[in-house]
């Protein structure tokens, strides 16, 4: 069985009705590929992190433009858990 990635968050989404149940593993996912990324620049304002998080996907070669458009809706989400 494989570990559930950020339980809470996911727990969030689904809670709130946020995100389709079929994709709340997929954002789940990026959440935490955003919260590892943002590590490297700890200082920088929460959208300049998005920002270089986005620009990061778009040079990578492997991701679709359906995922990083998905990865770039993450933030959004986890706004409103701040709420």
């Amino acid at each position: 069985m494989r570990k559930m990635v950020l339980p809470e968050f996911q727990e969030y989404l689904r809670s709130k009705s946020l995100v389709n149940e079929k994709y709340i593993r997929f954002y789940a996912h990026w959440a935490r590929k955003f919260l590892a990324f943002s590590k490297n620049d700890p200082n920088l304002s929460h959208d300049l992190q998005v920002q270089k998080f986005l620009n990061y996907l778009k040079e990578q070669k492997n991701i679709a433009n359906r995922q990083a458009r998905q990865a770039n809706e993450v933030p959004e989400i986890s706004g409103h858990s701040a709420a």
